[in-house]
């Protein structure tokens, strides 16, 4: 099942304003170091709302980089345990992004951000050439992604490979109880995946999820109309 999942090196980025993080769209893990035995009433009032989705993890030892392997460490093992998911890391720690690399190649969606987007930012550039944006302008009005009950998404989780990308699509689109709802047009189709999708996604990479799709035969596209086996 996939999952996005926020790892915050709070030694290196404390924080107590969550920005656009909403509950229900992430799993948070906030890593403090030995030396860090409370944290603000402010961040914990914030993080309240997620639940059992927040998990305090405070490493034991010190010494350099003590804390970057402990996160290094839940990367490996969550991507083990949840095959599909996806990872932030929240730090201004460059240490991380040949860790990041590693993983892109082996098909593992992974980057590093230096603070946590506000709602009021329109984007904001993480060290690893990658943006996490504001939501995606509205898709044309025949292809506004919805949730299972009719009502509009909140803020798109974030993905970062054509394979999360296409499988985020085709949950929401599953979730459409009418196949009315799905777009009947090329375009339209393509205009649903810019809405759905975070960080925003270029030509390129539109292209390879609307591939991806057609090759799974979850839709077939002929003369720019599209039906679907979703």
């Amino acid at each position: 099942m996939n999952h996005q999942f926020v790892l915050s090196d709070f030694e290196n980025v404390p924080f107590t304003d969550i920005g656009v993080l909403k509950p229900g769209q992430c799993r948070i893990k906030v890593f403090l170091s030995q030396t860090q035995t409370k944290v603000p009433l402010k961040l914990a009032q914030s993080l309240q709302p997620f639940g059992a989705d927040v998990e305090y993890i405070q490493i034991a030892g010190s010494g350099p980089n003590a804390l970057d392997f402990h996160i290094a460490y839940y990367i490996g093992k969550l991507s083990t345990e949840f095959p599909g998911s996806d990872f932030t890391i929240i730090s201004g720690d460059t240490g991380f992004d040949p860790l990041i690399q590693h993983l892109k190649q082996r098909g593992i969606g992974c980057k590093r951000i230096a603070k946590i987007p506000t709602a009021n930012q329109a984007a904001i550039a993480p060290v690893s050439k990658q943006k996490i944006a504001a939501p995606a302008p509205k898709a044309a009005a025949d292809s506004k992604p919805t949730a299972g009950n009719g009502t509009a998404t909140a803020l798109p989780p974030i993905t970062t490979t054509t394979r999360s990308r296409a499988a985020l699509i085709l949950k929401r689109l599953r979730a459409s109880n009418a196949a009315a709802n799905r777009p009947k047009s090329l375009d339209a189709l393509r205009s649903y995946i810019k809405a759905c999708i975070q960080p925003p996604v270029n030509e390129k990479q539109l292209n390879s999820v609307v591939q991806s799709l057609a090759d799974s035969k979850k839709i077939v596209v002929k003369d720019k109309k599209v039906t679907y086996a979703v």
